[in-house]
C-alpha cells in the first residue's frame, strides 16, 4: 500500500524581495523570536533575584551577547567547522566575501555557544557582574533560541533525516539542492533526477520565464515550483522523492524543550553560581549526539566501522569539557566576596536592591567589584 507522506514545501522566506535571496525569513525570525523570549524571561529572573544585574543593564548585555555571541560566533563557526571556504571565497553576488553572505544560510550551533561564552565573558568582566551567574541565566533561556532554530531548519528543509518508511516520514524537496554528504546515505537516483527535470521543462514550455529558470538551476528551480505548490510538480516529487526522518523537529524536541526544561529547573532549582550552566555543557552535546543517530550528518567520516559525523565529532570534547565542569561546580566553595557581588545586584524577599533601587531611593548603588 502506498503512503501518502508529507511533502515539505513550506516557503522559507515571510516576504521575498523578487527572485532574489533576499527578504524576511523564518530562520531569521526565529533568532530574533528566541533572543526576545530570552530578554522577557531574564527580566523576570532579575525581579525575582535569579539574575546579578541591574535591569538597566538587560537590554545592553542581550544586543551585546546576540551580536557578538550567537550571530558572529554562530557564523564564525560555520565556517571553521563545516565550510572554510568561506573565509577565501570572493564572488558575486554581494557582498561578495562567502563569510558575509548571510543571506545564504550557515550557522554552527558549537559555535554560537562558543561566542555566547566569550561574550558574557567580556561582558561581564568589564561590567563587573559575576560571570557563572550571567552564564546560568543564559544557560536556561538558550535551548529556546535552538528550539526556534531548528523548526526554521525544518521550513528551510535542510538537516533532514535518515530514509524512513513510516506514515510520518516527510519529503523533502531540497533533498535536490542539498543531497546526503556521504555515499553511505541513501540518495535519489541521478537517473530519476534527469528524468524528473525533463518532463517538469517539458510540462512549462509556454512558460519564458520558468524555462530559462530550468535552464540555469533546473533543481533550485523545482525546489521553488514545489513551494509555490504546482500540483503537476508536487506529484512527480511525491513519486520521486525518499520519506525521511523529520529530524529537525526530533532535535528541536531534545536540544530544545527537553533541555530548557532541564536547565530551566536545575537552574531555579539551586543557586550555586555556574550549575545551570554546567547542566547546559553537558546536556546540550548529550542532547546533540542523540538527535544526529536520526539525522543524514553534515560531512560524515567512517570511524572504528561507524559513520561518525562532524556534529557528533565536536559534541564529544564539549561534552568531556561539559563534565569536568560540572564536577568543579559541585564541589567548589563558593566564597563569601562572589556571594556578595551576587546579592548586590539580586532582590532579597521581593524587594530589589541593585543599582536600580537604590537610583529610585535616591540613596547610593553599591561599588562594583570586579570578576577576579
Amino acid at each position: 500500500m502506498l503512503i501518502a507522506y508529507f511533502i515539505e514545501t513550506l516557503n522559507p522566506y515571510i516576504w521575498q524581495f523578487g527572485h532574489t535571496a533576499w527578504g524576511i525569513r523564518w530562520y531569521g525570525t526565529a533568532y530574533l523570536t528566541g533572543f526576545v523570549i530570552a530578554y522577557f524571561l531574564m527580566s523576570r529572573f532579575i525581579k525575582n533575584g535569579r539574575m546579578a544585574m541591574p535591569r538597566s543593564r538587560l537590554p545592553d548585555y542581550v544586543i551585546f551577547v546576540a551580536i557578538f555571541g550567537v550571530l558572529i560566533g554562530g557564523r564564525l563557526g560555520e565556517a571553521i567547522l563545516y565550510r572554510p571556504h568561506m573565509f577565501t571565497n570572493f564572488s558575486p553576488p554581494f557582498p561578495y566575501w562567502g563569510l558575509l553572505k548571510v543571506q545564504y544560510g550557515g550557522m554552527a550551533a558549537h559555535g554560537g555557544i562558543v561566542g555566547v561564552f566569550v561574550a558574557t565573558w567580556i561582558f561581564a568582566r568589564r561590567n563587573g557582574y559575576s560571570f557563572l551567574n550571567l552564564m546560568d541565566c543564559s544557560a536556561m533561556v538558550a535551548p529556546i533560541g535552538l528550539f526556534f532554530g531548528r523548526i526554521a531548519n525544518f521550513i528551510n528543509g535542510e538537516l533532514y533525516g535518515h530514509v524512513w518508511h513510516n506514515p510520518w516520514a516527510v519529503q523533502f524537496p531540497t533533498e535536490l539542492i542539498y543531497p546526503p554528504q556521504s555515499k553511505h546515505y541513501r540518495r535519489i537516483a541521478p537517473s530519476q533526477v534527469h528524468h524528473l527535470i525533463d518532463k517538469i521543462a517539458a510540462h512549462f514550455a509556454n512558460h519564458p520565464r520558468i524555462l530559462h529558470a530550468m535552464e540555469v538551476n533546473p533543481r533550485m528551480e523545482i525546489v521553488n515550483l514545489s513551494r509555490e505548490n504546482h500540483p503537476y510538480v508536487v506529484n512527480l516529487l511525491r513519486q520521486v522523492l525518499l520519506p525521511r526522518i523529520p529530524s529537525q523537529l526530533v532535535e528541536a524536541t531534545t536540544e530544545g524543550l527537553l533541555l530548557f526544561i532541564i536547565c530551566y529547573a536545575v537552574g531555579a532549582r539551586w543557586k550555586k553560581p555556574g550549575i545551570a550552566a554546567a547542566a547546559f555543557a553537558v546536556g546540550y552535546p548529550i542532547m546533540r549526539i542523540i538527535g544526529e543517530q536520526f539525522r543524514d550528518g553534515d560531512q560524515p567520516h567512517m570511524i572504528f566501522g561507524h559513520l561518525i559525523s562532524l556534529g557528533i565529532i565536536y559534541s564529544v570534547p564539549m561534552l568531556l569539557i561539559g563534565l569536568v565542569f560540572l564536577a568543579w561546580v559541585i564541589f567548589r566553595q563558593v566564597s563569601e566576596t562572589e556571594m556578595a557581588k551576587i546579592r548586590a545586584f539580586t532582590s532579597i524577599n521581593g524587594k530589589p536592591v541593585g543599582e536600580d533601587a537604590n537610583a529610585k531611593s535616591g540613596a547610593a548603588a553599591p561599588a562594583e567589584t570586579k570578576v577576579q
